[in-house]
């Protein structure tokens, strides 16, 4: 039933209410489940780096076109990624996400995604400097001036969504305003929330932002004013930027009015006082058409000279400059200076002066452990791709996820991995003499392919037994004895024992072999290393005792 349904119907009783309330939303679904507050927030926020994309321009001639706008593309999508989780976060059904864990999840897969792009850009490094020099290949120039964009778009993104998401109607204020809607009496009162400090603290942060455009903007200014229609046309800056500016002005103003609607909201809510629709559904509307007005009219005010301004910045960013690089010559004299006043500085030159040489070469101790330079870099990159890999999976699941699509693909892959190999095996030269064994039931495919592809030493005690067991049917076949499909293990190792020359011992081994195989393959039993090795001294005396006039027959 709507609310519009309810209206024309006869106020329930208050078990009623009580648990129609509960079954229904719990939070502010117009609010928060809005798409064109999110999507003002992604061009406020990506307006930033349409900035900083012409001041790298500027100030970084050697960066080809292709790179400049792959790091506006990766801010672009820090802003989106920002403004979607963090709108995401706010409902009440993802309160278990809201944690450090998660956002540090969120930066990390940020930063693998930027390190990816970056290469995709550069080209590949190569292959030893990746292993020799692994933090010089990781965190290159590129890379760093892409992390810091993609780290500060992301960090204004949340900053800016969070504090729209708090000015939503709580709980208990829907609670209240359910009971206006209605007409039902009520003695709840919903908890004040300080929403006009959440607005100014939007304001602090849209104004610092803003204040930061403008001072990259003055830095981008080279040449001297021109005569122009347009104010904003006689301060030689770029169009692109001059336009990042109005429109990251222009946005925040609009959010500015949904700030102040919220406030609005909440204080008709708490006086119980029945919000009309077509207030909250036009207000953008007007609020867009004041704002237009009064930008146009601004487009014809005159605008103030910032060479000046750009000088006073320049001179101050020379000066931290200046002062950082004194200081840090400051602190390296001082540490040299420490070293000096050690006791053994002086002492060990002396006894190396004084040291004859061939006392100094006897003194000489073992030579030191060399340790491949790649070692180092071969940690690096396993310990990185163990934190995305951790990351991702902190980041795409739940607290209590099993992963069950990831087991499901292994599984799959596993099948198509055997499939894959028993094709190949179809074409193995020895496959029609080991067709008879297979259509039988005495080796499996995964059995087969375990045999062939694990050496002795890691092989189990079982697949020992079968592996020596299966040497035996194929070197039987070998020599024209080989197994019938309906012939039983016990009944064919009769048969092969007839075959062989009157020895006990041989007898005995083909007895031993079979009676082991067929323990392990339909008793269930389980071999030990030493019966495999003992069963491993009975084949090679039982190959070497197999009639070779059958086999010198045959291939004759």
């Amino acid at each position: 039933m709507t609310i519009d349904e309810q209206t024309n119907t006869p106020p329930p009783a208050g078990d009623d209410i009580a648990g129609e309330t509960a079954i229904g939303d719990q939070y502010d679904r117009t609010w928060l489940g809005s798409i064109a507050r999110p999507a003002l927030l992604i061009v406020m926020v990506s307006v930033i780096d349409v900035a900083i994309l012409a001041f790298l321009r500027q100030y970084a001639p050697d960066m080809t076109p292709a790179m400049g706008w792959t790091i506006l593309g990766l801010g672009v999508l820090a802003a989106i990624i920002g403004v979607t989780t963090t709108t995401w976060l706010a409902l009440p059904d993802q309160r278990l996400r809201r944690s450090g864990g998660y956002r540090a999840a969120e930066i990390a897969l940020l930063l693998a995604v930027t390190r990816g792009a970056i290469w995709a850009m550069q080209g590949i490094p190569d292959p030893l400097d990746v292993l020799t020099d692994p933090t010089g290949v990781f965190a290159d120039g590129y890379f760093l001036i892409a992390a810091i964009t993609v780290m500060f778009t992301w960090f204004a993104a949340i900053d800016f969504t969070g504090d729209m998401a708090e000015l939503a109607l709580q709980p208990d204020e829907l609670w209240v305003s359910r009971r206006t809607e209605l007409g039902t009496a009520d003695s709840a009162r919903a908890a004040p929330t300080d929403r006009p400090q959440v607005v100014r603290r939007f304001l602090a942060r849209w104004v610092g932002w803003g204040i930061f455009l403008i001072l990259l903007a003055s830095t981008l200014r080279l040449g001297v004013t021109r005569p122009s229609f347009w104010a904003l046309g006689r301060q030689d800056v770029d169009p692109l930027v001059v336009g990042a500016i109005l429109t990251y002005f222009v946005v925040g103003l609009l959010l500015l009015s949904q700030g102040q609607l919220a406030m609005l909201r909440a204080r008709w809510t708490v006086a119980r006082l029945p919000a009309a629709p077509g207030v909250t559904r036009n207000w953008p509307i007007y609020t867009a058409i004041v704002l237009l007005v009064f930008a146009a009219i601004a487009a014809f005010l005159p605008l103030g000279d910032t060479y000046l301004l750009s000088l006073i910045l320049s001179t101050i960013l020379n000066a931290v400059f200046a002062l950082l690089y004194l200081i840090f010559r400051l602190v390296t004299v001082a540490f040299l200076m420490l070293l000096s006043l050690l006791p053994f500085s002086e002492r060990a030159a002396e006894q190396v002066a004084e040291q004859p040489p061939m006392q100094a070469a006897l003194d000489q101790g073992p030579a030191p452990l060399i340790i491949p330079p790649w070692v180092g870099g071969l940690f690096f990159w396993i310990s990185v791709a163990f934190l995305i890999g951790y990351a991702a999976y902190f980041y795409f699941s739940d607290k209590d996820a099993t992963m069950g699509w990831l087991r499901r693909f292994l599984a799959r892959l596993y099948a198509q991995l055997l499939a894959f190999f028993g094709l190949v095996r179809s074409w193995h030269p020895q496959a029609g003499r080991t067709a008879q064994a297979e259509e039988s039931g005495a080796q499996s495919s995964l059995a087969s392919l375990v045999r062939r592809l694990l050496p002795w030493r890691l092989m189990s005690p079982n697949q020992r037994v079968r592996f020596l067991y299966f040497q035996m049917l194929e070197a039987a076949e070998e020599h024209e004895v080989a197994r019938l499909p309906s012939e039983t293990p016990d009944r064919f190792a009769v048969r092969l024992d007839e075959s062989l020359p009157d020895a006990a011992d041989e007898q005995h081994g083909v007895d031993e072999l079979t009676g082991a195989f067929v323990g392990v393959r339909y008793a269930g039993a389980e071999a030990d290393r030493a019966q495999t090795e003992r069963l491993k001294r009975v084949w090679a005396a039982l190959r070497a005792s197999l009639p070779a006039g059958k086999e010198g027959d045959s291939a004759s």
